[in-house]
Formats: structure tokens, sequence, C-alpha cells
């Protein structure tokens, strides 16, 4: 019996054009039924994660950041963050490399140091609640999370920084542009773990959809793993089960047909 389902939500859950499939409030009233917690696991903040919720949040518990933030039952839970002297050099090393934006995300505000076009752009799509500084360092509390956008793609600069720290954090891809940095040993899967403890379900009775690097520990996390068609290779290896892609809104089709939703 499945009573716990996670979802990732670009490129998973959402559709290429940012939208949920029409038949989701219909699905997730027949889950609350069915006694199934519904879980939204995304890199992005929490407050961008509720708001593409917005109306449908009671009962939904969140992971926010890539695993270092939680809401559950509206309690918000900070599970890890950098110390002082590794977010330093993570922003230290990225300030060499001037065609990447960097944002720097606290456990409710993101923070960029730029006011450009494309920085604007990222900010408006991914960060509600944002601010822009002049200098990183000034910025009191530690972030829970550096992320950096790469118009281009994963690239050498990307590889440079996975070689760099992947010994002292979790780096990891968020999409095709994107590169997320979290304290060692944070991720979807440490989160899910904790929230699967908080609720006491087990991880045998509980389900996941990914389909990008940063949802490979959730997966792990659970028996029930789908990888969507639309995934890299990487996390359709480890997984169980296999989900039409996002632009057929497949986590819909797949929750439809397993717990029977007319």
């Amino acid at each position: 019996m499945v009573k716990l389902v996670a979802v990732d939500m670009d490129g998973t859950f959402l559709d290429d054009n940012k939208n949920k499939s029409p038949e989701f409030g219909k699905v997730l009233n027949a889950l609350k039924d069915k006694g199934v917690t519904f879980c939204v696991a995304s890199g992005r903040q929490m407050a961008s994660i509720k708001g593409e919720f917005a109306g449908y949040e009671e009962g939904i518990v969140f992971i926010s950041d890539n695993g270092t933030v939680i809401d559950v039952d509206g309690t918000t839970y900070c599970i890890s963050m950098f110390e002082e002297d590794l977010s330093k050099q993570i922003l230290n090393t990225l300030k060499g490399m001037p065609d990447k934006k960097t944002v720097y995300c606290g456990v409710e505000y993101s923070y960029i140091d730029s006011d450009d076009e494309l920085s604007i752009r990222n900010a408006k799509l991914y960060l509600p609640k944002h601010a822009i500084v002049k200098d990183f360092f000034e910025i009191d509390e530690p972030p829970v999370k550096i992320s950096v956008y790469s118009e281009n793609g994963y690239d050498s600069d990307f590889k440079q920084l996975q070689d760099k720290f992947s010994d002292v954090a979790t780096v990891c891809t968020s999409g095709f542009e994107w590169l997320d940095i979290v304290p060692k040993g944070s991720s979807k899967g440490v989160a899910l773990k904790r929230i699967q403890e908080i609720l006491g379900i087990p991880r045998e009775e509980c389900m996941a959809f990914g389909d990008q690097m940063n949802d490979f520990d959730m997966l792990n996390q659970v028996y029930y793993s789908y990888a969507m068609e639309n995934a890299v290779d990487e996390i359709k290896q480890i997984s169980r089960y296999t989900a039409p892609s996002n632009n057929e809104y497949g986590v819909i089709t797949v929750l439809k047909e397993f717990f029977d939703i007319e």
C-alpha cells in the first residue's frame, strides 16, 4: 500500500511550458481520500514551489532547495546550511567564472548580485522572494544552497566545480542549465527520509518520480521509483519503472492507473 508520493517539478510533474495537468486537482483529492500524502520536491526555493501549488497547499509536503529545506504541515525545517569558510571558497571560485550567474539561497530569500536582463529573468521565473546585493559576502544568513546558471548548459566550468567541491559538498545538475551546490550529505533523498520518519511511512510504501541527477537519491529512497521517459539515462538505470514524459503528464497517468482513479 503506497502512502506517500513524491514528485520532482520541472521536467517531471510540470510540462515544458511549466503547466500542471488539468486533472491534478481531481487526482490530488482522490489521493487524499485514499490516505496518500503528496510531496513536491524541487531545487527551487520554497516560495516558488508553494506559488506553483497555490490553492492546493493543505496536506501537501514540500522539499525545496534540493533537500536542504522541508515544510510539513505548515512547519518549515532547515535541514542543513553551509559553513562560512566553504561557502566563501565556492563564491570566490565563481567570481572567476564571469559568464556564470550565481544565486545565493537562504531559507526564505535568495540573492543575486546582478541586475542584468538574464539574472532578472531567472529571478522572476524561479525566485519569488529575492533581493539584489552588491556583494554576497555582505549577506548575514548562511546559504542552504548555491546555484550556478550557464546559458549554454553543462560545460567545462560545471565540471570544474564538480571536481573541486564534490568531496566537501553535494554538487549535481538540476536541469540542463543549472548546477546546484548544497552542503555535503544533503539531497532530496535525505529530505525525503526525514519526512518518512516524521510521518512514520516506510520506504516500501513510497513512490517517487524524477528526471535529473538531483532526483537520484530521492528515487533510491523509495520502492516505487519512476523515471520519466524524458529522464537522463542515469535516472532510468536506477529506477524500477518508467512513466510517460512530462509533456504527456506522465505522473498523472501513472497515478490514475496505480490508484484506480477515474
